[in-house]
């Protein structure tokens, strides 16, 4: 008899992230709502204090159609390319 051994080992992507800034001070900040229940509350709050405590400069805002969609390309790219560092929420 052969006894196979069904299991596989994962294959893991590499991934590295971007790089962390090293100040949050005179970003720009991207915010995408995922148009969930109470995420826009939870995202305004969390703006203030940004705003606030790390002195955000400008804070550029995306709202989904609907949790259940992706966000619109057009809009990813233009925070890619306007913002220091962007946010996603998920509501509920």
């Amino acid at each position: 008899y052969v006894l196979v051994n069904p299991t596989t080992q994962p294959i893991v992507a590499p991934f590295n992230g971007a790089p962390r800034l090293v100040t949050l001070a005179g970003t720009r900040l991207g915010v995408i709502d995922d148009s969930k229940r109470n995420a826009d509350v939870l995202l305004e709050e969390l703006v203030e204090l940004l705003r606030t405590r790390y002195e955000i400069s400008d804070v550029k805002w995306h709202r989904k159609p609907s949790a259940s969609r992706p966000a619109d390309p057009a809009a990813i790219k233009e925070l890619a390319e306007t913002c220091d560092s962007v946010i996603i929420d998920i509501g509920d």
